[in-house]
Order: C-alpha cells, then structure tokens, then sequence
C-alpha cells in the first residue's frame, strides 16, 4: 500500500472548534510479521486511563523530571524558530509521536511556539483518543492567547511506516517511547524521513542504570551495546547507554545530536536534519 503522502496535511485540517477526531492512519496490513507493535495493555481504554493515572508518574523513579519539567526542556529545542518561522520553514506541524493519553503533549501544546499544527500521533487507538480529550480540554479552557494560531489534530499512526510525506514536519517529538518501540532503528530512520531539513527531533528514552549495566558485563552476557542490543533487548527495555542512544539517532541520519539531559535512567536527547 501506498503511504499516505499528505497524511499530516489531512489532519491539520481537522477544525479546533469541533471534538477532535481521530484519524486513523495506520496501515490496515501493520502487524507482528512488520515487527510492529503487538497488541498490548495500553493499547485498550482501560490501559490507557491506567497509564494517564498512575503508571507515568512512576516513571520519575527513573530519573524523569515530571511532565511539566519535561516538556519545558522538549519545548526549548522545539521552539528554535528561524525568521520567525520553524527551522523547517513553510513545514509548520509538530509531530507527537507515540503520545500516549497526552500528558506531556498537552503540556507541550501550551507552550509550542513557531508552528501551525501539532499533531498527536499514537499505534493506540484508546492512548490517541485520550490525548484528543487533552487537547479539546486546552480548547475548551480558552487557552489559545497561549498557542496563538495553533491547531490541534490527532492521528493513529505506526512510528515504523509514518503515513506522512517526506520532509513534511518542522519537529518531532517522542516522550518514553522509543525503548517501547519493536524496532527503534527503524522507527528513528522514519522520523529523521519525516522531518523537513532543518527540522528538530526531540526524544527522551531510559537507559540501564549503572549497576546492572555493570553485571551484564561481568557475567559474560554482553560487553557493549551491540552485543546487548543482539542478545538481551527487547521491547520495553532500556537502551544501553545514552551513547547507544545518540548512535542510533546518527545512524538514521540526523546530525548536531546533542544529549540534553539525563538523570539515573531518564536521557534526553536531541537530533537535526541536515539541511539541503
């Protein structure tokens, strides 16, 4: 099947004044045998008010700065603008990608600067239908003297086949995703397609704490993130370390890669595609 050239322009133009629907843009033939997301607990509503009431907040354990901490520093990288444009220039939509029930995206909405359109994009049908209600509830709040122009809109979307154009978003965003990810290298490599030259990936993700890196070396099993990668990850897992990390953002062809933060598990980081 073809991939859905103007994806992202189909949901950008989804009013603001209506509840937002969900597009769903997922490949109908997306499965296990593409190494995509299977059938998991928080892909069913039940799952999903689980992990918007409880389940993410454990994730400050993890070294996570909480959502409003987050998304101040996502934010940061994000509303890099140029000529008062994104870097991405006419490019103006920010992808969320794998955005859960909303809870950094809807902190992320009040505060985007510089585009147009931010689009909320989750394999979970009940996690992109929550993250709608977040941001029909900024709408409802009257919030827009915050997001100006902005627009919302919300799409079921599969991070391995991205339904949207090439070069067609200014920045991406993905927060405690990518470890998730049956196949982050190919999820990355999507991401970097997307963006416009010039746009920005923002990305946090967890990584082994340093004791059990350490006993993963000293009892043979593996000695680097190649070996760990090949022998004992799998998804939901953390990654190795935050240089692994960086790597993997490299290697699917974004440039300037730039660690921002990291505490315990929790990293932050950063990509840029090269501009043509």
């Amino acid at each position: 099947m073809q991939k859905w050239a103007s994806g992202w322009e189909k949901a950008a133009a989804l009013t603001p004044k209506l509840p937002i629907p969900v597009l769903d843009l997922a490949r109908e033939d997306a499965g296990e045998e593409k190494g995509l997301l299977r059938k998991l607990a928080f892909q069913t509503t039940f799952g999903a008010w689980v992990y918007d009431k409880g389940y993410r907040q454990m994730f400050r354990a993890l070294g996570y700065p909480g959502p409003e901490g987050e998304a101040a520093m996502a934010l940061r990288a994000l509303n890099q603008t140029d000529a008062g444009r994104p870097i991405g220039g006419e490019a103006a939509a920010c992808l969320d990608i794998s955005c859960g029930p909303g809870i950094i995206t809807a902190k992320i909405a009040e505060g985007l600067t510089g585009y147009d359109t931010l689009i909320a994009s989750d394999y979970s049908d009940a996690m992109t239908r929550k993250a709608a209600e977040a941001l029909d509830a900024i709408i409802a709040e009257d919030s827009r003297t915050r997001t100006g122009r902005l627009q919302f809109a919300a799409a079921k979307a599969d991070v391995g086949d991205l339904p949207f154009a090439a070069n067609s978003v200014a920045g991406a965003h993905a927060s405690a995703a990518a470890h998730c990810w049956p196949d982050p290298k190919l999820g990355f490599r999507e991401v970097a397609r997307v963006l416009a030259p010039g746009g920005v990936f923002v990305t946090s993700t967890v990584v082994l704490a340093g004791p059990i890196k350490t006993k993963f070396v000293e009892r043979g099993l593996c000695a680097d993130a190649a070996s760990y990668d090949a022998k004992e990850w799998k998804p939901n897992t953390p990654f190795w370390d935050t240089p692994a990390v960086v790597k993997m953002l490299e290697d699917a062809g974004l440039v300037d890669v730039e660690v921002l933060a990291q505490d315990k598990c929790f990293v932050m980081v950063k990509g840029t595609k090269p501009k043509q």
